[in-house]
């Protein structure tokens, strides 16, 4: 497993971004250049993601910007996971000050779920990824994040310390 040199976004979605959705990413960008633990073909690359229609395209560049090893995330893989989070946090904004502790722990281990499940998705179907659940899930994370607008969202605001 080896870390990444770094991570960015495309120029268009980051130009599109509001500062507050570009610090969200920011703070999913430095859990995965901190603690990611990728596959070779990601080690010590700079790491480029661009969503587009269809999917979430990284690609592994090297230090003169050579593209050497591409990742394609099939939205379709991860649909109900994103569906499933968004429900997971809407239902948190609803109604949250009348509820005690008890249910919110149990809507934060439903979340954690989700996380796993996505993680394990993402394993067996993109394996050149990574193999290391943690960094996966903060990969869903960062796939989440841009791909719903969490800075609309009360309780989205602490998903990326799960």
């Amino acid at each position: 497993m080896a870390c990444l040199a770094d991570l960015r976004l495309d120029e268009d979605t980051w130009n599109r971004a509001s500062e507050l959705r570009r610090r969200e990413w920011l703070a999913a960008r430095e859990d995965l250049i901190r603690d990611g633990k990728f596959g070779e073909a990601f080690a010590a690359r700079w790491l480029l993601a661009t969503p587009l229609p269809a999917h979430l395209r990284l690609e592994a560049l090297d230090e003169d910007g050579y593209t050497r090893a591409t990742v394609l995330v099939e939205h379709g893989l991860l649909a109900d996971s994103v569906r499933e989070y968004v429900a997971i946090i809407r239902r948190m904004d609803e109604n949250a000050n009348h509820r005690d502790t008890s249910w919110f722990e149990a809507v934060d281990m439903a979340k954690k779920v989700v996380h796993d499940r996505a993680a394990e998705i993402l394993a067996r179907e993109v394996p050149s990824l990574s193999a290391d659940q943690a960094t996966l899930r903060a990969l869903f994370t960062f796939y989440f994040s841009l791909l719903v607008d969490t800075t609309t969202l009360h309780h989205a605001r602490g998903h990326r310390y799960l």
